[in-house]
């Protein structure tokens, strides 16, 4: 099956990211999913363009997450094939926040850095200059982050996978539990740090699909399948 899709034109005037390293078309055909009797999904096809946005939609369950987990090899399919995946760096902003909750805010964005930028003097400067780009600086970014709050920890997962060296991200509803006041920063500090990356954003929000560009996808339900 191949989803619906609505395409416009990102915006070709932002610089490209020197973090992306690899721009190649990422392609998933025919994927099938289940677990157990539960089939999740079935005949997928999408293509996902280099340096793209793309967004996944669609009502819960239908296989949005599923999708992004295969696309960071945490899932095999059970059928069909995705090919471009070889070789690319990959990060992601998950529904949870997956920190290191005994680590401070600079050393769980420290993980994520090449190793030439992960030891030396200048590391924790390095994180400590991402993590305020969205909002954690003075304390906030050196206390442990089971001691921030839920806003606070959701920046920190995102200021660590916009740090990593990856040519595609996912971002798997990533901007749940930030305040209205936090939110459109946050949301313009990814748009940048995206530019030149591959990237797949799963939303219910259409405001959010508006802010990145992005190519829409929607999954849906069929018979005798969920997509």
């Amino acid at each position: 099956m191949t989803p619906h899709s609505d395409s416009s034109q990102p915006d070709a005037s932002r610089p490209v990211s020197p973090r992306a390293t690899t721009a190649r078309q990422i392609t998933l055909h025919a994927i099938s999913k289940r677990y157990g009797d539960h089939v999740v999904l079935d005949g997928l096809g999408l293509v996902l363009e280099p340096g793209s946005v793309t967004a996944l939609t669609g009502p819960n369950g239908v296989g949005k997450t599923t999708a992004a987990r295969l696309l960071l090899g945490l899932e095999m399919p059970d059928a069909g094939t995705i090919s471009g995946l070889h070789g690319l760096q990959r990060s992601a902003v998950f529904q949870e926040d997956r920190l290191c909750g005994h680590l401070d805010a600079v050393a769980n964005v420290r993980l994520v850095l090449d190793r030439e930028r992960r030891s030396g003097s200048a590391a924790r400067a390095a994180a400590k200059s991402e993590l305020a780009l969205v909002g954690i600086e003075g304390d906030d970014a050196s206390k442990p982050v089971r001691d921030l709050s839920g806003g606070q920890r959701r920046r920190v997962a995102i200021a660590r996978a916009m740090a990593a060296r990856s040519d595609l991200v996912v971002l798997d509803e990533p901007f749940t539990g930030l305040d209205a006041e936090t939110k459109p920063a946050v949301m313009a500090y990814v748009r940048e740090r995206l530019t030149g990356r591959t990237a797949v954003l799963i939303t219910h929000d259409p405001a959010e699909v508006e802010f990145f560009a992005a190519r829409i996808v929607r999954l849906r339900q069929g018979p005798g399948l969920v997509v």
